[in-house]
């Protein structure tokens, strides 16, 4: 198929033409059918899995500013990765596969982590892929510089009022995402991640993926059980009507204190958006129910059979409160 061979460059003029314009520019962004957009995704998401890069990107969130240096490299065999946050309280993940190690030096404690399919920015994960082809549009925007590279807006505008939407910005050369934005339900960009330098290719090594702890990591405290497995469902709580598109990834349970109080925390996706619910049987001072904020978060508090029940995510309203409603005790 035709457009299976093209590169993003010359698939934006293609489509520009299809739609009758010129690739100066769109007056309004354009929307993608089904087989081209889900293409230009899949050419997003292989060049994030097979591209040696390196650089620096920076992620603002809830007001907070955080700035990471990622090398990745892939040589046929294995897929590696290093991401190190380059301000505060120092912290390193380094990836082989689905194997991840993360060093935290100032704890002086490496915590391992197995079968993990989720994956740094820029990479889009295949439930990303998924969660788009159903539940958004996607439209084709005007072509923008990010860190000294030329990027493709790409719009990902969702079908419901139970997400929010995405700006991408692609690097027309080599398909890399460059800069990503989320737009929360009142229009304000909720979180925004982007590089400020970028290297593609060039002499990337698998040496350039060794944690800078590797040896003296030797001698600190080891967490081998650290991954947190999804059980099969809560013997006390369970969700029954989530949003479509969403799934749980994570289900802990946890004695809180001496008295024998327990917390349930659960978490849900759709590969995008994270939502977690914190369940507790403890007498909880000053707990008030219904909608609230936390930075670019939205809260939603109730009481179940006399549990306090707390939902929080970067989801739109609509999503907290169906989710928070369906916190169902089983006892």
């Amino acid at each position: 198929m035709l457009l299976r061979s093209m590169r993003l460059d010359r698939l934006l003029v293609f489509l520009f033409a299809l739609a009758g314009i010129h690739s100066e520019g769109l007056a309004e962004p354009k929307k993608l059918d089904a087989v081209a957009a889900l293409h230009v995704l899949e050419m997003v998401a292989n060049a994030g899995r097979s591209l040696n890069f390196s650089g620096t990107f920076v992620r603002q969130k809830a007001g907070s500013v955080e700035t990471s240096e990622i090398t990745h490299f892939v040589d046929g065999r294995r897929e590696l990765e290093k991401v190190e946050r380059l301000d505060g309280v120092p912290f390193e993940l380094v990836r082989t596969n689905d194997e991840v190690l993360i060093y935290l030096p100032s704890d002086k404690f490496l915590r391992s982590r197995s079968n993990v399919k989720d994956r740094s920015f820029p990479a889009i994960t295949k439930e990303q892929l998924a969660t788009v082809s159903e539940f958004y549009d996607v439209f084709l925007g005007n072509v923008d510089r990010v860190a000294g590279r030329f990027a493709v807006k790409v719009i990902l505008e969702p079908k419901d009022d139970l997400r929010f939407r995405h700006e991408l910005w692609i690097d027309q050369k080599t398909s890399l995402q460059l800069k990503a934005q989320m737009i929360n339900d009142r229009g304000e960009i909720a979180e925004q991640i982007m590089f400020t330098q970028i290297a593609v290719g060039g002499d990337i090594t698998a040496e350039d993926c060794t944690s800078r702890y590797a040896e003296e990591a030797l001698t600190w405290r080891m967490d081998k059980r650290a991954r947190q497995k999804v059980s099969n469902g809560s013997p006390n709580w369970h969700v029954s009507a989530h949003p479509p598109g969403y799934r749980k990834v994570l289900e802990m349970h946890k004695q809180i204190n001496a008295s024998g109080n327990e917390q349930t925390h659960l978490v849900f996706t759709d590969g995008f958006a994270a939502v977690s619910i914190f369940i507790e049987n403890r007498k909880k001072r000053g707990f008030r129910t219904g909608l609230s904020k936390e930075g670019a978060l939205n809260v939603y508090r109730r009481v179940v059979d006399g549990d306090f029940v707390t939902v929080i995510g970067d989801a739109p309203v609509s999503a907290i409160t169906l989710i928070g409603d369906s916190v169902v005790s089983s006892r």
